[in-house]
């Protein structure tokens, strides 16, 4: 964590000026001490009724800002329209999902994602290419994704339309004048949800994925990150949470883990060098496919991936009889039909990775019936915003 020099109670000076009104880093004007005691205050409640857990302790952000690896931005109308300025660029502000904040600067992506923006705002306005417009149902423009390596110089452009139809030279070329992307692709959704997904790709330049590299005190994992594929947002604080994982499992010397909803791989690749096998079962196919790419690309030999629901799935994995779970499920937490296949399976040790306190709290409950609390530890990975990531160990008893 890094060291925070003003009181915990001082109101401190916000960096953005678009505090207040975008929404996102709603913390930014607390001491970051202030912001991790409130996030420690946050998952307490939640677990509140818990019985039996230890102690827990909060863990600080490697990097307070610059930090995330994704962003996503939509396109608006500017309306009434004024004279060579008749688009918007930037992020919905909490809670107005009909509206586009026309961001001028962010400090949760690198430095130089304000400048992209600014860059391809101009592109569509000169280039006379208009913002999809939801109430209408017309436009091209849709949304403008990025995501980058923190430890490697590898980034992505993800332009999603409603059709693929724009000067693809000039956008090209809009980009890497301010922006240094390794890889630009384009993609069409037509679909009236206002996604950030495309069901075509082209790939304009690069390879059409970004790589990244994990550090670990005992060893490196590297993983190809495509468009849609889910890779947590902050890089190094994955490195603090996969890393606790990783010291878990090898504390265990586990002969099989079980890695639910694995995503591109993250968890399942950062144990491959501390269990002899590792299973992962995600419902993405573009996911799984990362995943078993990643783990081509690293040697790794001892893993297996399995495209499908955990809930469905999960029950005729009890076989396995894994040495150890580990749970990362999205906000809403788990199936209650994985919740039950877990108790029924009763592997000798649980690792619930949450981004939500509040679903942790009742599954936690759940699992209470054949488990202990032995570790509740909090990570920071989102500074200035009030999300938290909490990681509990469970014992069987």
């Amino acid at each position: 964590m890094s060291a925070i020099s003003s009181s915990p109670t001082e109101p401190t000076a916000v960096r953005c000026s678009h505090f207040g009104t975008c929404g996102g880093c709603s913390l930014q004007d607390k001491p970051y001490d202030l912001q991790l005691a409130l996030k420690k205050e946050k998952v307490l409640a939640a677990l509140k009724g818990v019985e039996g857990l230890p102690q827990l302790t909060i863990t600080g952000a490697p990097d307070e800002w610059n930090y995330r690896n994704k962003m996503e931005f939509s396109f608006g109308d500017v309306y009434p329209p004024v004279e060579d300025h008749w688009l918007k660029l930037g992020m919905k502000p909490r809670g107005k999902w009909y509206e586009i904040l026309d961001l001028q600067e962010c400090h949760l992506p690198s430095p130089e994602a304000a400048k992209l923006l600014a860059s391809v705002r101009k592109w569509a306005e000169r280039e006379k290419v208009p913002p999809f417009n939801s109430h209408k149902n017309e436009g091209i423009l849709r949304h403008l994704v990025i995501r980058e390596a923190k430890n490697r110089p590898e980034r992505m452009v993800h332009l999603v339309t409603t059709n693929g139809q724009i000067p693809k030279p000039s956008f090209i070329e809009a980009v890497q004048r301010v922006y240094p992307a390794t890889t630009i692709l384009l993609g069409s959704n037509a679909k009236a949800a206002d996604t950030a997904i495309s069901d075509s790709m082209e790939v304009l330049t690069g390879q059409g994925y970004i790589t990244e590299t994990l550090y670990f005190p005992d060893g490196a994992v590297d993983y190809r990150i495509s468009p849609h594929s889910f890779f947590q947002t902050n890089t190094k604080g994955t490195e603090a949470l996969y890393g606790l994982l990783r010291a878990w499992t090898r504390e265990l010397a586990a002969g099989t883990v079980l890695d639910l909803y694995c995503g591109g791989g993250g968890i399942a690749l950062s144990l491959a060098g501390a269990a002899r096998k590792v299973v992962g079962v995600e419902q993405n196919p573009s996911a799984v496919a990362d995943a078993k790419a990643n783990a081509e690309r690293n040697g790794f030999k001892n893993c297996e991936f399995y495209c499908a629901s955990v809930e469905m799935l999960l029950p005729s994995l009890l076989d396995l009889r894994p040495d150890a779970v580990v749970v990362d499920p999205p906000r809403a937490g788990l199936h209650p039909k994985a919740s039950a296949a877990l108790l029924e399976m009763a592997p000798p040790l649980i690792f619930y990775v949450s981004c939500n306190p509040e679903t942790l709290g009742r599954d936690l409950k759940i699992l209470a019936a054949k488990y202990s609390f032995e570790r509740v530890v909090a990570l920071d990975l989102f500074p200035h915003t009030d999300h938290v990531e909490t990681v509990v160990r469970l014992v069987r008893r």
